[in-house]
């Protein structure tokens, strides 16, 4: 194994010629169990390290520095060096099933062609040589030079779907094999009148849904073609709900005859920011195809067919999202295009002969709930906070007199205090991408000061504010939220002491700070936001606050933990270790955690809504807690419900070995 690790470092963990078996990986009895949990197999996490998208993680809350690796619909966190495994857990795509890693002899193995092809209303213009229209001069090369070479290799082990672009994805064939009659189904397209817009992202939509949903390990082949940049911005309105890119009224005309656009109090820039938005939605949805699919089963070749003076950006970034690429600027020359299809058709034989020969491995009705709230997408924001610099069309920067104070909240003193920033000042999301019953929820990092612009610094930060409008400005409420975490991180302590248990049956809360930042959009001219630490890993609520509680293993492992001082002797543990059966492991916390509180405050508290993360090296790393109190309905907010509350959670908590152990 030491071996092995020092050929992974020398070759930067992307030697291919490693089976994916010699990946090292050290592990332990309770992260299995969670593997097992989630259904994510050892191998997975192998062939994360070896062929997947490798960034850094949150660091660990020592401060240790992590990676995190993303493939397959994956997401693995390891330790600094690749090997111990920290956690995983499965990509949320609203959805969509992801295939299990396949072997490396798996029979099964194919490749899905996808052909996405321009049909905006350009493509009938008649300025290629020798066909009609462009799209008569796209199809006729696709059978002739894309299909044709294929078809002496057989249908079995490739599909074809053709996926046509206008204002929204047509999908005129799915799952087709190589045959003539492909070619033929081809060549009737000749003659399709093209119209309107040529919008991307339905399109990408569409392939996302088609390819990732399906079963099998068959490795996927994309084909992008366009005559120009995507129209998604056209119908799109800014922040001040203008549409900037549509023609005004009464058809107004600019001095070179074209129409005048809408306008709003900062048209150009808006116009700038929706473009980019597009640009970078079309950029994340190829990635997201690399982190489902496979960042090694997955070719992309974008080909720019249209005028040379057009921006064909957008296509090249889509491909270079991706290791495994092309980008293919043609002009409008039907010998060019039939030349770029020949070129992709090698790439596809290569790809379907590797692949048939197994090579790849309690909102409450009397508050109002916001209407100033723009919403997107759960990872939209981290690409952006990895970025050399912060984009001004995303996030709202806090940097001179525009930041105030960080604050912490004391609680010896009872009340907040200030703290020395890492930074100049603070960058905040302009869009929420998560929504709890009280709060709404952004990427947030502070960030430092350079010459031209501003960078982050420290960890990615999540900032929460009120979802109602009647406590956005309310100076109360991060008190609240504060001394309320305060209080659970203390009874979280104090459960560590009696706990006695090993670092992975550990409790802590995450530690909030509150920053004042002058903002003359909030009336007053100053808002403070609540932000901590992102958490890494997969979100777990273990129970809530109205007595629901989440299932429990009744298997326990003798020996949670278990590694070996010597990482590089020890893999995973013995199989058929004996179990003892009343020994308290790690599942037992959370429901034990909540009991504990109530036992030790002589029931005037319970401390519910356990949720957050966890792994076998932090513990429980938690956030957002209830706290009932009995003879103080609401002292800890809206969520506090008093002696029902505490009655709730007994009615349905089960004492388990950890209760027992604590004399509960």
């Amino acid at each position: 194994m030491i071996d092995a690790i020092e050929k992974l470092s020398q070759l930067g963990l992307d030697d291919e010629e490693m089976a994916t078996s010699e990946v090292p990986l050290v592990s332990h009895a309770h992260g299995r169990m969670r593997r097992i949990e989630r259904q994510i197999e050892r191998r997975e996490l192998q062939a994360a390290v070896k062929y997947g998208r490798k960034e850094r993680a949150n660091p660990g809350v020592n401060g240790e520095k992590r990676w995190r690796f993303t493939h397959k619909g994956v997401v693995y966190v390891t330790d600094e060096t690749c090997t111990h495994e920290v956690t995983s857990w499965r990509i949320d795509t609203g959805g969509i099933g992801v295939a299990a890693v396949a072997d490396d002899d798996d029979e099964s193995a194919g490749a899905r062609v996808v052909l996405v092809v321009d049909d905006s209303g350009s493509m009938r213009t008649g300025d290629c040589p020798g066909y009609a229209t462009r799209t008569a001069a796209v199809y006729d090369c696709l059978a002739k030079d894309l299909v044709q070479p294929q078809l002496h290799l057989g249908g079995r082990e490739a599909t074809v779907t053709l996926i046509e672009m206008s204002d929204d994805a047509k999908i005129v064939f799915e799952d087709e094999t190589f045959t003539p009659g492909l070619a033929a189904a081809l060549r009737r397209r000749m003659t399709r009148r093209a119209r309107s817009h040529g919008n991307y992202l339905p399109a990408l939509d569409a392939v996302v849904a088609r390819l990732a949903a399906k079963s099998g390990q068959k490795q996927l082949f994309l084909m992008f073609l366009s005559d120009g940049s995507p129209s998604d911005h056209v119908d799109m309105a800014c922040e001040h709900d203008v549409q900037v890119w549509q023609p005004r009224p009464y058809g107004a005309l600019r001095w070179d005859g074209k129409p005048q656009l809408r306008e709003c109090s900062t048209a150009s820039a808006c116009r700038d920011a929706i473009r980019n938005f597009v640009r970078k939605e079309c950029v994340k949805k190829i990635q997201l195809l690399g982190d489902l699919v496979g960042r090694d089963r997955i070719f992309v070749g974008t080909v720019a067919f249209g005028p040379p003076t057009e921006n064909y950006s957008v296509l090249q970034q889509m491909a270079a999202a991706v290791p495994r690429s092309s980008f293919q600027k043609l002009g409008l020359s039907a010998a060019a295009l039939e030349t770029a299809f020949t070129s992709l058709t090698s790439s596809l034989t290569t790809l379907r002969t590797s692949a048939a020969a197994g090579i790849f491995g309690v909102s409450s009705l009397s508050f109002t709930k916001r209407t100033d709230l723009k919403k997107q997408s759960a990872d939209a924001g981290r690409e952006a906070l990895n970025a050399a610099s912060l984009d001004a069309t995303e996030f709202d920067v806090y940097v001179g007199k525009t930041f105030l104070a960080k604050k912490r909240w004391s609680m010896a003193n009872k009340k907040f205090e200030k703290v020395e920033p890492l930074g100049d000042g603070v960058a905040h999301a302009k869009c929420y991408f998560a929504e709890g019953a009280e709060r709404v929820v952004f990427h947030a990092t502070e960030v430092e000061k350079g010459r031209f612009c501003c960078r982050r610094i420290g960890p990615t930060l999540v900032a929460k504010q009120s979802l109602h409008q009647e406590l956005v400005f309310n100076p109360d409420y991060h008190e609240v939220f504060c001394r309320i975490l305060g209080e659970a991180d203390e009874l979280a302590c104090l459960f560590n002491r009696r706990s006695g248990g090993t670092p992975d049956m550990r409790v802590s809360y995450v530690v909030p700070y509150v920053f004042d930042l002058v903002d003359d959009r909030f009336g007053s001219g100053t808002v403070s936001v609540l932000a901590e630490k992102q958490l890494e890993g997969r979100f777990t609520k273990w129970n809530n606050n109205a007595g629901r509680v989440r299932d429990q293993h009744t298997s326990v492992h003798k020996n949670t933990l278990g590694l070996s001082s010597s990482s590089a002797t020890i893999v995973e543990e013995d199989e058929d270790e004996d179990c003892e059966e009343d020994r308290p492991t790690a599942d037992d916390v959370p429901q034990a955690f909540s009991h504990f509180t109530h036992s030790v405050t002589d029931g005037k508290r319970l401390v519910v809504d356990i949720q957050g993360v966890w792994n076998a090296y932090d513990g429980f790393v938690l956030t957002d807690p209830v706290i009932h109190s009995r003879g103080f309905k609401s002292r800890n907010g809206r969520t506090d419900k008093g002696t029902v509350g505490i009655r709730q959670f007994f009615e349905t908590h089960t004492c388990n070995a950890l209760c027992r152990r604590l004399g509960l």
